[in-house]
């Protein structure tokens, strides 16, 4: 999840805003650290109720065949939240480079869908069908295991779609004035590059991930541990650490070579 990044007008809002990114990434932190009683009533239903299915794959396929996916109709709303989400994230890189009228419309479509997929989870966690509870258990397990939860997740994915409207608003108020604008939108792709969403170009790793080595990642119990530190710091020196890992480094290795890409890109 992309946090806070420096306000693009000047040293002091600079300053102001490198404070406040500290500050909310150590709210999130806090809230994950420092709140052991929800984790720890989360972890506890858990245990009592362990994953029937073997892994990720497993349960992520007999989701599938329940009865809850018999209805068509829960399909193509399911299919169209996955493609409208992943379309989305392979055009986030670019989205420094969209006008405001652009960048306006991205974020309305990154909200829409991020509540149309937390609204159809929150289905999944409603309904009395097995398959559909153990799958989120397993979910649910997994995110521990990486020091978050899935309303984590959402809160996060929340806070920085609200950063990116301030920052859209700052870039309104100053595109009538060239000089303004073009010095706003080169600090602007700095601050981006350094998010989750700008140092990874998702197009290129969605052409360079084998989805047998994403499967194959996604059963490892460290799988979301990975992401939370690759998002949390989205660096060469973050990823290495997972470059050797058995199951999740090849996955990581992809991740690489989209940064590689993301950055060849912005320095042209």
């Amino acid at each position: 999840m992309p946090g806070r990044s420096p306000s693009l007008t000047s040293r002091h809002h600079s300053s102001s805003s490198t404070s406040s990114s500290s500050s909310s990434s150590r709210q999130r932190k806090l809230q994950v650290q420092q709140g052991p009683q929800r984790l720890q009533k989360q972890f506890s239903r858990l245990l009592r109720h362990r994953p029937s299915a073997t892994d990720y794959g497993e349960a992520y396929e007999n989701l599938f065949r329940s009865k809850v996916f018999q209805s068509d109709l829960v399909v193509k709303e399911f299919d169209s939240i996955m493609t409208e989400l992943r379309q989305l994230s392979m055009m986030a890189s670019r989205f420094p480079e969209f006008d405001v009228a652009g960048k306006e419309m991205f974020l309305d479509k990154m909200e829409e869908g991020s509540e149309r997929y937390k609204l159809f989870m929150k289905r999944l966690e409603l309904c009395d069908d097995p398959a559909a509870r153990e799958y989120l258990r397993y979910t649910n397990a997994q995110m521990l295991e990486g020091g978050f939860t899935m309303q984590v997740m959402f809160e996060g994915l929340t806070q920085s779609l609200g950063q990116y409207r301030t920052w859209l608003e700052e870039e309104r108020r100053v595109s009538s004035d060239p000089a303004k604008h073009q010095a706003f939108l080169a600090g602007f792709r700095q601050a981006w590059s350094s998010s989750a969403m700008g140092a990874i170009d998702m197009s290129v790793l969605a052409q360079m991930a084998d989805p047998e080595v994403v499967v194959k990642a996604q059963k490892d119990p460290e799988f979301y541990k990975c992401i939370r530190e690759i998002s949390d710091n989205p660096t060469s020196e973050t990823m290495s650490k997972w470059l050797d890992h058995p199951t999740i480094g090849p996955f990581v290795g992809a991740m690489w070579k989209s940064m590689q890409a993301a950055r060849n890109r912005g320095q042209q």
